[in-house]
């Protein structure tokens, strides 16, 4: 800039920085996914280095790292910011949704206390906290404050953002209530009057579906669902003959290596495996498959993913029996408008959806509209949540939701509001079955959806036989293993993720706790998962590294059962276990935890025990059981072929595979409960 005055230089200067600032605010505004915002994040840090130190380019830039999903250091690059600028409302709120992410609440609870102090008298401090408290999701303690404004000053403004608020949250009444009593008084044409007019509407329409009293605090997203499948409680379904062969779709989350992913593919090979032999269907079985399909909601990792074992597990399984896999991510999204619907009331509650369902109804009801199954089969409560008004509204005959372990009322991590309701309304649609693989978790659900358990079916796992030889990998392992533990005289064997629902930590303290016991016994556990590092690490702190193997993830696992004189299994939650099942089958005893229906998979105090608590396992009783049962089965043929043969009678793939196409079959009426189908066993669980 040679030549310009002092004044002259910065006046170019500022003109630079306002276009930058102008630029970046053009990228933030253009980058609203992910993968946008990732593309232009080099092109915003340069344009930002020619003004580090300015307030708004750093506030744009860090906006810009947020969309694009940059986690590592953002907390500490806001607070740098806001110790920089104290008191700008923007920063503050961005601080503080970072914190949130960060799974720190307390801290950004505090930081808007700080900022924003409980004592504070005016009411502009406080509709800004108000604001910002419900930017965190601090959603009791934010209308709280909306409605103590309401009260103590009852402006205008405030009483528009909050029903602006309540209807983002899908709080359809509560908004209504907030802005009717400024209705009359908002200019005409206006964000705000059309708010208002569109909450009468609203309010008016599903007033003929529900209450008043039943819509106050209720997601109007849930409602929507809820009564979007009670449309079609009347619905006609027709009787299918049983000679008649049908399609199948199975449907999932993913494939990756979990119990409920191995049994679908399973049960897809046996299906397909039928539906392509030209032979006459067994004598056995009333239905035959006529098409298969498997439809799985994502199977490949997003970019840059580390997780091992992903969800493409099994994958290769379904493609080598060459059955059809879609991937429902890649089907195209396409909206209800463009969808064939003739009900308008139909129409408008599911323009209102909740996510998860709205993404079925866009993407998988096209295509099982196209398809024509006669049964789509639905695995685990998330795929249950977005595919089954999908499977309605394509008119699909026959629907199953099949449930692989306890309700999410009990496993709380994975509740979501929507499936109770979901689930009840579901209960009131003919042609929908209601399926367990254990009876335990059936008298869950039943419980916990106040339902008849008649109205579900007990759809055991179907497990084949286990060959026992290795792959030359696991062979080196093994022979690698009994030489360095040569003077073992038993050997204690899991097969689980190392995931911790399945407790491997606890696993590691009872084979450290039982090695007191019997110091020359041995332990190895097939699998692999998240807390593989962790669990190396916590065995040396043990001192078990010389009595134990970390066989991790292998195709041979029924080389490892043959080696075993006992499965311990120490899961806090369960659906039906396989491996309790796999290892029955080679004639190892088991110890477990009451998980789910592990009680289910042996004859107690027999072929297996049971430890007493679930929540808090005693490890003395755990190593008086595995003592007992590894003493009690060693040299004993009878009692080994007693659970092998009782595992083959319940758990066979025959017994399965007749079971689940019983329920092929459209049925009118209410669905029975099948006892023959339980197990005497299971029947005294």
């Amino acid at each position: 800039m040679t030549g310009l005055s002092a004044t002259e230089q910065h006046a170019v200067e500022a003109s630079s920085l306002e276009w930058v600032q102008a630029q970046l605010e053009e990228i933030v505004a253009a980058s609203g996914r992910v993968l946008l915002a990732q593309e232009n994040l080099p092109r915003a840090q340069a344009l930002a280095n020619d003004f580090p130190d300015d307030a708004k380019v750093r506030f744009l830039l860090l906006r810009l790292k947020e969309t694009a999903g940059l986690n590592e250091g953002m907390a500490e690059q806001w607070s740098a910011l806001l110790r920089d600028y104290p008191g700008d409302f923007q920063i503050i709120r961005y601080c503080a949704t970072r914190l949130v992410k960060d799974r720190n609440v307390e801290a950004a609870l505090a930081l808007i206390d700080r900022h924003f102090p409980k004592l504070t008298r005016k009411p502009e401090k406080l509709f800004t906290k108000a604001k910002l408290l419900g930017d965190i999701r601090a959603h009791e303690q934010s209308d709280a404050l909306f409605r103590r404004l309401i009260a103590k000053y009852d402006a205008r403004n405030v009483r528009v953002e909050f029903a602006k608020r309540l209807r983002k949250r899908g709080l359809l009444l509560d908004a209504f209530e907030a802005i009717q009593p400024v209705a009359d008084q908002l200019a005409a044409g206006s964000k705000a009057a059309e708010l208002a007019s569109s909450l009468a509407a609203d309010v008016a329409f599903y007033q003929g579906f529900e209450s008043e009293a039943a819509l106050a605090g209720k997601d109007i997203k849930i409602v929507s669902m809820k009564h979007a499948i009670l449309h079609f409680r009347n619905r006609s379904v027709a009787d299918q003959p049983p000679e008649n062969p049908v399609s199948i779709a199975l449907v999932t989350g993913s494939l990756g290596p979990g119990g409920a992913e191995r049994q679908l593919t399973r049960l897809a090979s046996e299906l397909h495996r039928m539906a392509s032999s030209a032979d006459q269907r067994p004598s056995f079985m009333e239905v035959r498959p006529e098409k298969v399909e498997v439809l799985v909601k994502q199977h490949t990792e997003p970019p840059g993913s580390a997780k091992k074992g992903g969800q493409d597990f099994f994958l290769p399984v379904l493609t080598k029996a060459n059955i059809p896999v879609t991937e429902i991510n890649a089907l195209p999204a396409i909206s209800m408008a463009s969808q064939p619907l003739e009900d308008e009331s139909l129409t408008r509650l599911l323009e209102q959806l909740p996510p998860p369902v709205h993404y079925g109804v866009t993407r998988l009801t096209p295509m099982l509209r196209e398809q024509g199954f006669d049964v789509v089969s639905l695995w685990q409560d998330g795929t249950c949540l977005f595919g089954a008004l999908a499977a309605l509204l394509a008119g699909v005959p026959t629907i199953h939701l099949v449930f692989r372990g306890l309700p999410p009322n009990i496993r709380k991590d994975r509740f979501r509001e929507e499936y109770p309701v979901l689930y009840r309304a579901l209960a009131q649609v003919p042609g929908v079955h209601f399926c367990s693989n254990s009876l335990t978790a059936a008298k869950e659900y039943a419980k916990w959806l106040d339902m008849p358990i008649e109205r579900f079916h007990i759809l055991y796992n179907g497990v084949p036989e286990l060959a026992t030889h290795p792959s030359a990998e696991d062979e080196q392992k093994w022979n690698a293993f009994q030489a360095s533990t040569a003077d073992a005289t038993e050997t204690i064997g899991g097969v689980f993720r190392l995931e911790p629902d399945k407790r491997p930590q606890l696993w590691l303290k009872l084979a450290a706790q039982y090695l007191k016991r019997r110091p020359q016994a041995r332990f190895f556990i097939v699998g692999d998962g998240r807390m593989s590092d962790s669990m190396t690490a916590l065995a040396e702190d043990l001192g078990l590294t010389d009595r134990f193997l970390f066989v991790g993830l292998s195709n041979h696992v029924g080389y490892w059962y043959s080696q075993m004189d006992a499965k311990v299994l120490l899961s806090r939650f369960e659906g039906l276990p396989n491996v309790l099942i796999e290892a029955q089958l080679l004639g190892v005893p088991v110890v477990s935890t009451p998980a789910g229906g592990a009680g289910e998979c042996f004859v107690q105090n027999v072929t297996g025990h049971l430890i007493e608590d679930l929540d808090h396992p005693d490890l003395n009783e755990a190593c008086d059981k595995i003592e007992s049962i590894v003493d009690m089965m060693r040299g004993n043929d009878v009692l080994k072929q007693h659970s092998r043969q009782r595992a083959r009678d319940l758990f066979s793939l025959n017994t399965m595979l007749d079971k689940f196409l019983s329920l092929c079959v459209a049925v009118l009426g209410a669905l029975r409960y099948d006892e023959d189908a339980v197990g005497l066993d299971a029947k005294r669980a």
